[in-house]
């Protein structure tokens, strides 16, 4: 396979854009209340989209191939000279993705204003109300700023970095798409998201083997098992994703049904090909070939309207959530109205996947693991699913006091689980190191993941404890709560915050540092002790205030006569059954005290007793020095 096949295989991907376009015709822009922009806009768009797709999948291929399939000796230089070649390749192609997406904001303007470009306060309004053009704006923001870093790049910690990067440009305009609208939007949203990250691994890596012409049977094997990977979830992704869009009326959306179908059965077609090419039955060529031709495709479809968003009688909690809320949350309600949150379920399910591969290495070797630290692990995985799968999750969003309960479980009690669990001490016990002069593997990445800057300075105690005190009073004390609900797509990543910080909080403190004893318990306990207030201070503050936090002041966009309007999300849902705001939001302060302040005071409780277990063997350990003299 060479680099003109690599070639080859993008233009094609672009032309089957462009033909699909020629089809098509001016479809979907009735539906949406858009005039036709004319051919040109219509081209333009899902070319320049397909375009900053396929070079996105090239930079984040680049990127894994210098990280994972081309790693040098352990103890050596952090890259292999083919995984210099391979960040080279990721340094372009994050360009050519820049300037893609750059192209794009007058282009999508162009296409929601009939082809024209509205200039001065009308350019704001377009942007502001279609949002695709910001999402544009922010994406070649990210990817000139991958490109620059790409060129940077010296550690492997840095590289992953800028794979971080990367990523987030891939995802931008997913939060402003079709995926965004209609019923089921919170499961197709992170669907969509996880389908494109997929898809960009399974063909940038292949892209980016076809022109540095890789034939180490080594790198070979890794780059065969992160395809097989990356083609499984995105043929899984994509799948839930369509099947949530495709739901609607039956003599609707017929356009995005028939873009939908093409692309899957284009996507079986793929995935047997890569099955086959395990055997050398089928070329990488031809692989590469078909998912650009599936990229292409995808690109138009994203402007098309899908069944689930025809015109029909749906609930305005349905139209804004993405499901509805029939019954008023009692506990009988919470605890049997389960709906997937996609993010957190395939987190923690993967999370305990991994550990579970840890215990069985274990087992397999005639080693022993405590079996509180396995209970503790899993049941943090468990509860994880449940503070955001559960009736917390689903009615978290339009309820503040659930919302809060969620979010302090998923800060305090799950991450102290998995401190109890001790992954990093599994995870050395089990991971076998690189042998001398071998490449290295998941022991020395990880290794290279804790001794890495930013890690080491967001989990300092100090820094940890100022996250975790900003993040609840930010949230919940300014205006950032009812000016963030509203953006479906900010509730996951907002859980992964408030997760993440009470991992780098807890996890020292509890578990002790990854590197060595870690703090003495004293001031480890003086770090427990400090952050308590702060779920008090916010309780009391959420109780004493006459004024709901989900209430802000809007300005109509016609001035208002000097008037200020209040919107509330909560009164916008229109919920038969809901609550008084304020006795709601008192019972959310007492919750916020209560589950934030309990798995904190467990933690000092852990921490008390193994400080004196350690005094009691310290104690054990002189007495037998003196009884040996």
């Amino acid at each position: 396979m060479t680099r003109r096949a690599a070639i080859a295989g993008a233009l094609l991907g672009v032309l089957a854009a462009a033909v699909a376009v020629l089809v098509r015709g001016p479809v979907g822009y009735p539906e949406l209340g858009l005039a036709d922009p004319g051919l040109a806009v219509r081209v333009a768009v899902p070319v320049l989209r397909t375009v900053v797709d396929l070079a996105g999948a090239a930079t984040v291929g680049g990127l894994l191939v210098a990280l994972v399939v081309t790693t040098p000796p352990a103890g050596g230089e952090p890259f292999t000279p083919q995984g210099r070649r391979a960040l080279g390749v990721a340094r372009w192609a994050a360009w050519v993705g820049a300037a893609g997406a750059a192209l794009s904001v007058p282009a999508t303007l162009a296409d929601s204003t009939g082809g024209g470009l509205p200039r001065g306060p009308d350019l704001v309004t377009v942007m502001l109300a279609r949002g695709e053009p910001v999402s544009w704006m922010v994406a070649a923001a990210l990817g000139l700023a991958t490109a620059v870093a790409a060129g940077e790049v010296r550690r492997w910690t840095g590289g992953a970095g800028v794979l971080g990067l990367a990523v987030a440009a891939l995802l931008v305009p997913v939060a402003t798409g079709h995926a965004m609208d209609g019923v089921g939007h919170d499961l197709a949203l992170p669907a969509l998201a996880g389908h494109v990250v997929a898809a960009a691994v399974w063909t940038g890596t292949l892209g980016v083997l076809a022109v540095l012409r890789l034939r180490d049977p080594r790198a070979t094997w890794r780059a065969a098992r992160i395809g097989t990977a990356a083609g499984v979830a995105t043929i899984a992704s994509g799948a839930v994703a369509a099947a949530v869009a495709l739901r609607g009326a039956p003599d609707s959306g017929t356009d995005y049904t028939a873009l939908v179908l093409l692309t899957a059965a284009l996507g079986v077609l793929v995935g047997a090909a890569l099955w086959r090419r395990r055997t050398g039955r089928v070329t990488r060529p031809v692989e590469l070939g078909v998912l650009a031709v599936v990229v292409g495709l995808s690109a138009v479809a994203t402007r098309a309207v899908p069944p689930v968003q025809a015109p029909g009688a749906t609930s305005t909690p349905t139209a804004v959530l993405g499901y509805g809320l029939a019954a008023a949350p009692d506990l009988e309600v919470l605890a049997t109205s389960w709906r997937p949150d996609l993010t957190a379920l395939v987190l923690a399910l993967t999370l305990a996947a991994l550990y579970a591969g840890g215990l069985r290495r274990l087992a397999a070797e005639g080693a022993r693991w405590p079996a509180g630290r396995s209970l503790a692990w899993f049941g943090g995985c468990a509860l994880l699913v449940v503070a955001t799968s559960s009736g917390l999750g689903r009615y978290g969003p339009a309820v503040l006091s659930i919302h809060v309960a969620g979010h302090m479980l998923v800060a305090t009690a799950v991450p102290l689980l998995w401190a109890l669990g001790a992954p990093i001490v599994l995870a050395r016990r089990t991971l076998r190191e690189a042998p001398p002069g071998g490449p290295e593997g998941p022991a020395e990445w990880l290794e290279h993941v804790l001794a890495a800057p930013t890690l080491r300075r967001a989990s300092h105690p100090f820094v940890a404890l100022v996250l975790v005190v900003a993040s609840p009073v930010l949230l919940y004390l300014t205006p950032v709560f009812a000016l963030t609900q509203p953006l479906g797509w900010l509730q996951p990543l907002m859980t992964l915050w408030f997760l993440l910080v009470g991992v780098l909080f807890l996890g020292p403190l509890v578990g002790g540092a990854p590197d060595g004893p870690g703090l003495p318990y004293l001031a480890r306990l003086t770090f427990l002790l400090a952050s308590m207030p702060v779920h008090a201070l916010v309780g009391l503050a959420l109780l004493a205030t006459d004024r709901p936090v989900s209430r802000t002041p809007v300005l109509p966009a016609d001035g208002g006569g000097g008037q200020v309007f209040v919107d509330d999300f909560f009164v916008r849902l229109r919920l038969p059954w809901a609550p008084d705001l304020l006795a709601d939001q008192h019972l959310a302060g007492v919750l916020t005290w209560l589950l934030g302040d309990l798995p904190l005071l467990a933690a000092v409780v852990v921490v008390l007793v193994a400080w004196s277990r350690q005094a009691r063997t310290g104690e054990a350990d002189l007495l037998v020095r003196l009884g040996s003299r």
